[in-house]
């Protein structure tokens, strides 16, 4: 018979099979998609007697296919680590039955075959990763079909996929402008506040300082930590006084210290809007302060020219005052259970703002909207959406992000674990069940509430603490846990090369333009009124509409 599936209940499985091919369309799926959909977009499924869909595939429980061997797809993605470590593709190849033929590569590569794979329509059934954009998704799948919808498999075989698109926003935030959503949900815990700047408790109890709490005493600081051998290794000469994460600066961030924080792309909200602010006094105020401090040597030398490692390498000496960065470990290592040498450093008021605000950056969940899509190249698409529904499973979630149970770990409980203390593994299985070498890092992961894990030495919960410090400033809060976040969005494909052009080429020239002036290759008050000219010369105005509507707003 053929009928519209109903909605079950599912679990799942998977396989590998581990080879490093060009990103071509072999597996099950390769030689063309058996996807059929009814005139409201369901999938159409054959369903025999003995209960197979499309004949291969059981609707629930494990395996997700009878035999090895029966079914296997093609997977391209963007990634480093050998596969030949990562546990986790074994273990569902077991679980499933399903084969899984990994087509993996280094970013910049995987971004260039990806590219000519889909032009010249020589691609696999799955492809996953960093090289997929939200334009790809209108491009290739609102408008070319290339990518499948998913939404009606997700109903009937995806129970734990389901439960994510639930959750407040996820639903809305992967949904297509034709209505039908095209990849693998990606929702993450976030922090509130992504990059922020972290000031050495240390260097101030060194120094006998109070924790600043305005511009001119945060000027003052930085002086001390710069004149007085604040790290205490008998060089006066070697602080820095002030750096940043080179890859985020975020430096529009501190913007909001005179009262409008700035995101990287010159975008901010004011009085629940989105609105441009890289070209308002505001942020002219912050680049003034930041060029004031560069004056006086009171940033790093390398602010705007050095690379991560060099970063890096240089807080592990023990040489920032501050830094911004996502949290401080990234730039001065601290050991499990240990307190780092770095506070946030608060949310600074300055002369003409004495209420300061600062831009969340998400609402303390995450959704990523292009992480994995199935192509029309594949065949029984319903057995890869059940594929990832088990991946989604609370066991596999937690081995995925915590190494194998009875190794690394132990259930404890319904859906509830207990983390070792990885210094009792052997030196073996700790580089074994490392981070990086259990699981594609950069295909989605769905992480287990915090409550539901048990680890006996926590890390120390940095970005909570931003997050607490934070969020009194948010724009936008309304006292009740309620603040402004810049929205995600669609762009219809018939304005896409035009925002990509609009993006590179304003965020560009931003960048150019407040880097050149804090290091004093060029002077803000003599530029700012071509500055601004130029900003609309580059299409500013039509760029802030495009992304005004692509919101909805008006």
């Amino acid at each position: 018979m053929k009928r519209n599936f109903v909605k079950k209940t599912s679990m799942f499985l998977s396989t590998l099979l581990m080879t490093q091919a060009l990103l071509t369309g072999c597996g099950s799926g390769g030689s063309g998609s058996t996807a059929q959909f009814d005139e409201n977009g369901k999938p159409i499924l054959e369903v025999d007697e003995n209960g197979k869909v499309n004949g291969l595939m059981n609707p629930e429980g494990l395996p997700i296919v009878d035999n090895k061997g029966d079914y296997s797809f093609s997977l391209f993605v963007d990634n480093s680590t050998p596969l030949e470590g990562q546990y986790v593709w074994p273990m569902l190849e077991e679980q499933t039955n399903v084969q899984v033929d990994v087509k993996q590569y280094a970013y910049e590569i995987a971004k260039e075959k990806y590219g000519l794979a889909l032009s010249s329509g020589d691609y696999t059934d799955v492809i996953g990763g960093w090289c997929l954009s939200s334009t790809d998704i209108l491009t290739y799948g609102v408008d070319m079909g290339v990518f499948i919808p998913l939404e009606g498999y997700f109903e009937d075989f995806a129970p734990n996929i389901m439960k994510l698109l639930e959750i407040p926003g996820v639903r809305e935030t992967m949904t297509a402008p034709d209505g039908h959503i095209y990849s693998i949900p990606y929702v993450t815990e976030a922090p509130k506040v992504d990059f922020a700047p972290y000031i050495n408790q240390k260097w101030l109890d060194n120094l006998g300082l109070k924790m600043p709490t305005n511009t001119e005493e945060f000027r003052e600081v930085l002086r001390a930590f710069k004149a007085q051998d604040a790290n205490g290794n008998g060089n006066p000469n070697d602080e820095i006084p002030f750096s940043s994460d080179p890859n985020n600066r975020k430096i529009g961030y501190l913007a909001g210290w005179f009262g409008l924080p700035v995101e990287l792309d010159g975008f901010t909200m004011i009085d629940g809007k989105l609105e441009f602010g890289a070209n308002r006094e505001e942020y002219k105020k912050m680049v003034e302060y930041m060029a004031s401090l560069n004056a006086e040597g009171l940033l790093d030398p390398e602010f705007f020219t050095q690379d991560l490692a060099t970063w890096k390498g240089k807080g592990n000496q023990d040489l920032y005052g501050v830094s911004i960065a996502y949290n401080s470990g990234d730039f001065k290592q601290f050991m499990a259970g240990e307190v780092p040498d770095f506070r946030p450093l608060p949310v600074l008021s300055s002369p003409d703002c004495p209420e300061p605000k600062w831009l969340a950056d998400t609402n303390g969940v995450s959704t990523l909207k292009n992480q994995v899509v199935i192509t029309d190249k594949a065949k029984n698409p319903e057995i890869i959406v059940r594929w990832w529904d088990n991946v989604y499973s609370a066991d596999n979630s937690f081995q995925i992000l915590n190494g194998p149970i009875g190794v690394t770990s132990e259930k404890v409980g319904e859906d509830k674990y207990k983390v070792f203390d990885r210094t009792t593994l052997s030196k073996e299985d700790d580089e074994k069940y490392s981070w990086g070498n259990m699981w594609t890092q950069s295909l989605p992961k769905n992480m287990i509430p915090k409550e539901n894990v048990e680890t006996l030495n926590p890390g120390y919960p940095e970005n909570d603490y931003v997050d607490e410090a934070y969020e009194p400033y948010f724009v936008g809060n309304d006292g009740n846990g309620n603040y402004d976040v810049i929205p995600s969005y669609w762009v219809q494909p018939e304005f896409s090369a035009k925002l990509s052009e609009y993006t590179v080429s304003i965020t560009d020239y931003i960048n150019q333009k407040t880097a050149a002036w804090i290091s004093g290759q060029a002077d803000v008050n003599a530029e700012w009124d071509s500055y601004l000219q130029q900003l609309d010369k580059l299409g500013l105005q039509e760029y802030i509409k495009i992304r005004q509507e692509a919101i909805g707003q008006k």
